[in-house]
């Protein structure tokens, strides 16, 4: 009798200590703000040096791994990419936004409740044209984003998420705030 308890015990750890990998795809939308842009906000009025933002809007793929289960909170890792862009009527080449990002991963999972709150901070780098240029400048950065997957089948997911950072490269002295928004869909394995 202690020994069917036993591995009772250690099947049931080891059914929850499971790893819940999983892949993703999100319609993003990307903003770089604070640079120095050859126009005022209005096309009318070019200036230079006047502080230059733009959104940009694209896809973002990526997986996870959540590979350390403590009750409801999951451990794991994200590795994530995105390419967004506009068009831009001061220019030829539009606002492009370019990176990848990968950092640990700290996800909410009670059952029972279909949406699961999580938190991603992370590294990488990221890519622009400042919507003046032909050619990309490259720069390391960091991004925290804040999301939640709803269960709407066993298995898939829809995705609502929020993510802020900065460039870690100073351009001018400055250095650049992103933000990053998607929603897309998620299937777990």
């Amino acid at each position: 009798m202690k020994h069917a308890f036993a591995l009772a015990l250690l099947v049931l750890c080891a059914a929850s200590a499971r790893a819940q990998f999983a892949v993703y795809g999100m319609g993003s939308a990307g903003r770089i703000s604070s640079f120095n842009s050859l126009y005022a906000t209005s096309p009318s009025a070019p200036a230079l040096n006047t502080a230059g933002n733009f959104w940009a809007y694209g896809g973002t793929i990526g997986i996870y791994d959540n590979f350390l289960t403590l009750g409801p909170v999951q451990l794991g890792a994200d590795i994530r990419g995105f390419i967004q862009s506009s068009s831009n009527a001061h220019n030829t080449y539009g606002n492009q936004l370019r990176g990848a990002f990968i950092g640990p991963r700290l996800a909410l999972h009670i059952p029972l409740i279909p949406f699961r709150p999580y938190v991603q901070a992370e590294f990488g780098g990221v890519s622009t044209n400042y919507g003046q240029n032909s050619s990309q400048t490259g720069n390391f950065a960091y991004q925290v984003q804040l999301g939640s997957d709803f269960t709407i089948f066993p298995h898939l997911d829809l995705r609502a998420e929020y993510g802020f950072g900065q460039t870690l490269t100073v351009i001018g002295s400055t250095r650049l705030p992103i933000q990053q928004i998607g929603v897309g869909a998620v299937i777990r394995f």
